[in-house]
């Protein structure tokens, strides 16, 4: 991995918690973003109380100034900042018909906006240190198309898009640029489906998580660029 701080974001649950977890103990310092300062606060305990270096910041990240506020805490309780692992994101299903303007603002500005402001503020000093790591959690809703997830497929299709982009931008500066894209995990995003689950025919966040750590833990010359990572049995086809 890229020696510096690593910022995690939706760190107090999901694939985020679960990759926060595989990070411990691999003497790079951790600082954990999400919503809840409560939760923050128990992780931080938590990691702490096994002898490690972790800092968090509370807030909401389709708000630009939240979002620098994160860096901006990594930066100035660490020095530097190697890995931006971003795994915030929200899961809503509606009918496009049913799909109020704020609502559907509101998924765009938290799965894709909140990168836009993290990566704009972080990557300045990551091309000054000529390496580095971007990596965002995205979705098989970035290649295949779902009813009902009209807002959540448009802001994980521009998430690809925009890591596509930025990633040859940043390709000059040493600073590496990846997407790795689940099927269905279960994590509490899936709150928002009405009915029964499939959930031993889905993944376990752990197993994603340490699909994430395997694509940090590339050497200096190769990155994984996308990794699509699907239950081995589809949940939600029949048997």
């Amino acid at each position: 991995m890229v020696p510096g701080a690593v910022i995690i974001t939706g760190a107090t649950s999901g694939i985020g918690r679960a990759v926060a977890g595989k990070l411990a103990g691999r003497g790079l310092p951790l600082v954990f973003g999400g919503r809840s300062q409560k939760k923050l606060a128990a992780m931080v305990t938590e990691f702490e109380a096994r002898g490690l270096e972790v800092a968090a910041q509370p807030g909401d990240l389709k708000k630009q100034a939240d979002a620098e506020r994160l860096v901006d805490r990594a930066l100035e309780t660490f020095g530097a900042v190697g890995t931006l692992i971003h795994s915030a994101g929200v899961f809503r299903l509606n009918l496009l018909q049913d799909t109020p303007p704020e609502e559907f603002r509101d998924i765009l500005e938290t799965n894709l906006f909140s990168l836009y402001y993290l990566t704009h503020k972080l990557a300045p000093h990551l091309y000054k240190r000529k390496q580095g790591h971007i990596l965002a959690v995205s979705s098989v809703a970035a290649r295949v198309g779902f009813a009902k997830e009209t807002a959540y497929c448009a802001s994980k299709w521009g998430l690809m898009g925009f890591l596509a982009a930025l990633r040859e931008e940043a390709r000059p500066h040493g600073v590496k640029i990846s997407a790795l894209v689940p099927g269905a995990t279960v994590t509490p995003a899936w709150d928002a489906y009405q009915g029964t689950l499939p959930l031993e025919r889905m993944m376990d966040v752990d197993t994603v998580a340490g699909a994430a750590v395997y694509m940090l833990d590339q050497p200096p010359e190769a990155c994984v660029d996308e990794l699509v990572l699907a239950p081995s049995a589809g949940p939600f086809v029949n048997k």
